[in-house]
């Protein structure tokens, strides 16, 4: 009887170790895991491409050894400006889990950013004096949209990049 009580009392410890959250410093987003879809840079380019219009992504220069930087580059027209606005899609490498999270904290501070609603997470840029909001998708890949706007918030031209990087994964 002594033995069936101490298995009961080892099996509820484990099921309440298994929903204990994660120790300090680790990331607890519900978007981590190895079960989640690793996004190429060549699946980024092809979604764009089969979009209206046809807009065509660039990837910059060199930026990051632990990522790929894709956007519509320094020139861009002005018709997917009003549609889509300034973004960057970051491709990190697989096996860089610290270079997701360092897209994912403030830039000068190096802190966390607090995860809203949507799954996005907000920065203020005090080069342009308005807000960046990034959201993760897959393993791997983090879109960052400015909004223009001295405060938080996003609108269809976030929504129509949203949809398609949701597109990917799902």
């Amino acid at each position: 009887m002594k033995r069936v009580a101490l298995l009961a009392l080892l099996l509820v410890f484990a099921l309440l170790g298994a929903g204990c959250g994660a120790a300090e410093g680790e990331q607890t987003d519900t978007e981590t895991g190895p079960e989640l879809q690793t996004i190429s840079a060549g699946q980024v380019i092809r979604a764009f491409r089969n979009v209206p219009g046809q807009p065509k992504l660039e990837r910059a220069p060199g930026v990051d050894v632990a990522w790929e930087q894709l956007s519509f580059g320094f020139d861009i027209p002005p018709e997917l400006q009003r549609r889509y606005g300034t973004f960057s899609v970051y491709i990190v490498e697989p096996e860089r889990t610290d270079a997701v999270r360092s897209l994912l904290r403030d830039k000068e501070t190096k802190e966390e950013l607090e995860r809203g609603t949507g799954g996005v997470y907000w920065e203020y840029d005090d080069l342009s004096k308005t807000y960046v909001a990034y959201k993760r998708y897959g393993s791997n890949a983090v879109l960052a949209w400015w909004n223009e706007k001295p405060e938080p918030g996003i609108d269809a031209r976030f929504q129509r990049l949203d949809a398609l990087m949701a597109g990917l994964t799902g």
